[in-house]
């Protein structure tokens, strides 16, 4: 890393010495030139301020050039590595409100992380290395009273690493929003009132905690500026003792330059301390990890759970190859939750999940893209030949419909019942091993859904075929009915 940000600290030091040659240089001008020499002894001067002049303009656009590259390169690197990392962990046991949140903190630290080089590298490591080239200067004049200028330096970031200021807590004024947005049905139905107050009245909460803590950060910064002042003006006290006005002109002018450098330090150890104190929800889990087995699916020992409540204890279920299985069960006995499990969405807690083959599912909660019939379809499976959409269209009793008309956000222009056989299109037009479906006969009148199970079963002959349903009109027509409870 300190490789990486070398060439930016070297351009933003320069940059920062020929400011201050120039400052220095057109100060002892200035001041010669209020004496009335002659101009040749002013010739020196001259030429030095505007070489200094030149190399601050070139040196800046340096700075910039380099260190701009390295920051987008970097938060370039980052954003791909955040959400390469957030593409393995999604979907979150805790649902996609919190997968939200954790989307925004993602990328909100990694504008954080950005700023490390420019807010924290820059200023701290050109204070520091300014600092020891002005203290070798002072030397000669002050003897160890220059060393009040490295004292001051480390006084000022000792004091802002341990002054803490911290940030106003968003969290109540978000999780408000968030369900608000998600109860905006029934909000509409009932009445808005009551909802809004409440969010009026955290973000008044939020205001006045967000503007009592940016008073408090403007005082300490206040605090500094008066302690950097009091070292600065004690030294030129001490300098005005020993040299002449044009030296403690130039030194001057040195010294306010020096300041800004110092009135840098407490952003940058604040922002440290950020950066120092991002951190991923401990509640993420690890990507699932399914291994292979000679069955088609094979759960040893699994459980798993959403928090403390558990969906499975110990749970073992093995299915063979090519066989025909109704998995039943009451309303939120984990029917939904295992086929989750079996496409690796979610690890078990304990336990393992083995698989002996690819696999293809369809479940009610799917997205359905905005775009057309054929184009949900290249969408999952690339170039599909349209023979095979329109094959799988057929035996999902939807040959009649226009594969080129837009659907709508996620499916609007289907009924509840279209949606179901569409989705079960998506998942049989694979060559997966093993399909499953969840409640494909949904929303279904009796004939389309006895025309659906009869032609899934005739397609899958040679494949694994899971059908997670409570319709008990077709456990006769499965080879086998596992009860989930």
């Amino acid at each position: 890393m300190i490789k990486k940000f070398l060439p930016a600290i070297v351009a933003h030091v320069s940059a920062t010495l020929s400011e201050l040659l120039l400052m220095a240089s057109s100060a002892w001008l200035i001041a010669s030139a209020a004496l009335h020499p002659p101009l040749s002894a002013l010739s020196v001067g001259i030429t030095l301020v505007r070489t200094a002049g030149i190399a601050r303009a070139v040196l800046r656009y340096a700075d910039r050039f380099v260190s701009h590259k390295i920051i987008f390169k970097l938060f370039d690197d980052l954003r791909g590595e955040i959400f390469l990392r957030a593409a393995k962990i999604f979907p979150l046991k805790s649902g996609r409100s919190h997968e939200g949140e954790l989307l925004h903190s993602l990328t909100v630290s990694a504008d954080l992380l950005k700023d490390f080089l420019p807010r924290v590298v820059l200023p701290l490591s050109t204070a520091s290395l300014v600092t020891g080239l002005l203290t070798c200067f002072l030397f000669a004049p002050l003897n160890f009273f220059a060393l009040m200028l490295p004292a001051l330096l480390l006084a000022n970031v000792l004091l802002a690493a341990l002054i803490e200021v911290k940030q106003a807590d968003d969290s109540d004024y978000r999780g408000k929003i968030l369900d608000f947005n998600d109860g905006r049905d029934e909000l509409k139905i009932f009445g808005t009132t009551p909802a809004i107050k409440s969010l009026d009245a955290a973000a008044t909460d939020f205001g006045a905690e967000s503007f009592k803590l940016t008073a408090r950060q403007i005082n300490f910064d206040t605090a500094f500026r008066i302690l950097n002042v009091a070292g600065f003006f004690f030294m030129l006290l001490k300098l005005a003792a020993v040299v002449d006005t044009i030296a403690l002109t130039v030194w001057t002018l040195i010294f306010l330059a020096t300041l800004e450098l110092f009135a840098q330090i407490q952003p940058a150890i604040r922002t440290l301390k950020k950066i120092r104190a991002v951190e991923l929800d401990e509640q993420i889990l690890p990507p699932a990890q399914v291994v292979a087995t000679d069955k088609a699916v094979e759960l040893r020992n699994v459980t798993f759970g959403y928090g403390d409540e558990k969906i499975f204890r110990d749970f073992s279920l093995t299915i063979e190859r090519g066989e025909r299985v109704a998995i039943v069960g009451e309303s939120g006995a984990g029917k939904t939750t295992l086929l989750y499990l079996l496409m690796k969405l979610f690890p078990p807690d304990e336990g393992t999940v083995a698989l002996g083959g690819t696999i293809a599912a369809s479940t009610f909660t799917n997205v359905i893209f905005a775009a057309s019939i054929r184009e949900n379809f290249r969408m999952l499976h690339g170039d599909i030949a349209d023979e095979k959409i329109l094959a799988a269209l057929k035996l999902c009793g939807l040959d009649d419909f226009d594969v080129d008309a837009p659907l709508g956000e996620d499916g609007a222009n289907l009924s509840g019942g279209e949606r179901n056989r569409l989705q079960a299109a998506l998942a049989v037009a694979t060559d997966a091993d093993i399909l499953i479906l969840d409640e494909p006969t949904a929303g279904l009148d009796r004939r389309r859904a006895d025309n659906l199970i009869a032609n899934l079963i005739d397609a899958t002959k040679n494949r694994t075929l899971i059908v997670i349903t409570h319709d008990s009109n077709y456990f006769s027509e499965m080879g086998r009915v596992e009860l989930v409870h």
